[in-house]
């Protein structure tokens, strides 16, 4: 029995798919993850009112203040990862995405320009901090750790085969390797046979610099920030020509690797060696693979001539 079902959750559409089960406990399982799911994005939104993220936006460089423990656990790992990277990846850009018009203004205290990754103090008793004022941003990270708690919640037997797709970040689970297409934008590949990789027990997160590039002020923009050189061309901006696919053991780590490799390219090796994980990185027209190292990842082709990754 297989059942498959979708919800508009995390600014996307979420997909859920369960193999092995009677469909009462199947239906039961995926009941159980778009429950986990909405609510982290309840709890980690840019655009509610109510949520940590925006709590903590009006309140932290005023006060400490305790939120969920979930949101301070992906908190702590954006911290983590931003050390690593040496602030390339950093949740402290809100300001130069609303700036850009990615976000909607909140209703909180201005960022102070020069704030950084490095001006938000994580507290135990699950409370944070901002040494000056700024905005976070978990619009790169919250989705993949969403998949990774809903995986959890479902909590299905090892011999379940599932799959959990939120907009492209998705993870698999179960005895089989899924055939996961990547989905390249635009015409970039009209006459390339489209490249796929087989995941079994493990994560795919997947960006784009130009489907959401835009032109500020006679630069072309993105999403995608290097936190490292906010000040540098275009105020910090990731290649908007590139297209990442990174594979990692959670969804979370695959999820936030992506922004890195967007922004860094072939420098960020070194970060996905620290977190076991692999890129494929497509730009001027060509595949690079950025420390592959799990053959249960390995890439596979349909038919035509494509460079192999």
């Amino acid at each position: 029995m297989s059942v498959l079902r979708a919800r508009p959750l995390l600014g996307t559409r979420v997909d859920i798919s369960v193999e092995g089960l009677p469909e009462s406990e199947a239906n039961a399982a995926i009941d159980a993850a778009f429950a986990e799911i909405a609510e982290v994005h309840r709890l980690m939104s840019f655009h509610e009112p109510g949520s940590d993220v925006s709590r903590l936006n009006r309140i932290a460089a005023a006060e400490a203040i305790t939120i969920d423990a979930r949101t301070h656990a992906v908190i702590a790992f954006a911290q983590d990862l931003a050390a690593v990277s040496g602030g390339v990846f950093d949740i402290s850009i809100g300001g130069h995405l609303v700036a850009w018009g990615y976000l909607p203004a909140p209703d909180a205290p201005a960022p102070d320009p020069a704030a950084t990754w490095r001006d938000i103090v994580l507290e135990s008793g699950n409370r944070v901090r901002f040494a000056r004022p700024l905005w976070i941003d978990l619009g790169g990270i919250a989705k993949g750790y969403a998949v990774d708690r809903a995986v959890k919640a479902m909590a299905l037997p090892a011999d379940v085969q599932c799959v959990i797709n939120a907009g492209g970040d998705l993870r698999v689970t179960g005895p089989r390797p899924e055939r996961i297409a990547l989905r390249v934008p635009g015409e970039t590949l009209a006459k390339e046979a489209i490249p796929a990789i087989e995941i079994a027990g493990g994560s795919l997160a997947s960006s784009s610099g130009s489907e959401h590039a835009r032109v500020h002020q006679g630069l072309t923009v993105g999403p995608h920030l290097n936190g490292a050189s906010r000040g540098g061309v275009s105020g910090g901006t990731a290649s908007t020509t590139r297209f990442v696919s990174v594979t990692a053991a959670e969804c979370m780590t695959a999820d936030a690797l992506t922004k890195v490799v967007m922004a860094a390219g072939v420098d960020a090796e070194p970060v996905l060696r620290r977190y076991g994980a692999a890129a494929y990185l497509y730009e001027s027209g060509g595949w690079r693979i950025l420390e592959h190292r799990s053959e249960e990842w390995e890439p596979v082709f349909g038919e035509g001539d494509v460079t192999k990754l």
